[in-house]
Order: C-alpha cells, then sequence, then structure tokens
C-alpha cells in the first residue's frame, strides 16, 4: 500500500506544482509572460491556484470517466475569462495555459492510471470502487 501512496503522491505533485512550473516555462518561451505583467502579485498568484484545482478536477474526470467535467471546467474558465478575450495577448496566454492543463493532466493522470493498473495496487479502483465493465455478446 505504502507503494500506491508513493507514486499517487509522485502523480499529485507532477500535476499540481510541476505543472505550474513547466507552464510558467511555456509562458516564457513563447513569450506570453508579458500578459500577465501588468496584473497585481495576488491576481497573479490566484492564476497559479486555479491552475492546480483544474488540473486536479479534470485528472478527478478523467479517472471517473466523466468528460463532462472537462467540459465543465473549460466552459467555466471561459465564462469567467469572457470579457478579456478580445485582447489578443490574453487570449493567447488564456489558451496555451489551458491547453497545456489539459494536455499535461491527460498525460499525467493516463501515465498514473496505466502505472497504477499495471505494476501499482489498482488503486483507482479501490478508491472509485467502479465495477468492471463486461461486454457481452
Amino acid at each position: 500500500m505504502l507503494h500506491g501512496v508513493i507514486y499517487t503522491a509522485v502523480a499529485l505533485l507532477l500535476l499540481t506544482y510541476v505543472g505550474n512550473v513547466i507552464c510558467r516555462l511555456i509562458f516564457k518561451i513563447t513569450g506570453l509572460t508579458a500578459a500577465t505583467a501588468q496584473l497585481p502579485a495576488p491576481d497573479y498568484r490566484a492564476g497559479r491556484v486555479i491552475g492546480i484545482l483544474e488540473r486536479l478536477i479534470l485528472a478527478a474526470g478523467i479517472l471517473l470517466h466523466s468528460w463532462e467535467i472537462l467540459a465543465a471546467v473549460i466552459a467555466l474558465k471561459t465564462v469567467a475569462r469572457f470579457q478579456k478575450m478580445d485582447q489578443r495577448e490574453f487570449a493567447e496566454y488564456f489558451l496555451v495555459g489551458s491547453m497545456f492543463s489539459i494536455l499535461w493532466t491527460l498525460t499525467v493522470t493516463g501515465v498514473w492510471s496505466a502505472y497504477d493498473q499495471h505494476f501499482g495496487v489498482d488503486l483507482r479502483h479501490m478508491i472509485f470502487r467502479l465495477p468492471d465493465i463486461q461486454v457481452t455478446r
């Protein structure tokens, strides 16, 4: 069981803090860091927290096979930032950050799930108690 806790903790660390570091690096490489330069520090930090929460919610949706959660998160983010989407630089910043979060979450959660199923203790089924779907012909 300790093994399961360790690889799950690594996956959560990758999803949250490592995800933020990579996202900031992508913004720096693409030159989109300037899109947040005018924001006060609390707003900038709020974006990091939003990114962490977004990736955790997306991961839960993936693990539960609830794709509606992905659509809901994207819709919620878009509605919350709709007025700023007319600003080209902000729109690019928003899209790059959102697409990175989705891709990163799919990757980390997929690798975690595969590792858990093949080498781990199958925590996903233990935690969510999802029944195996039997296809009968």
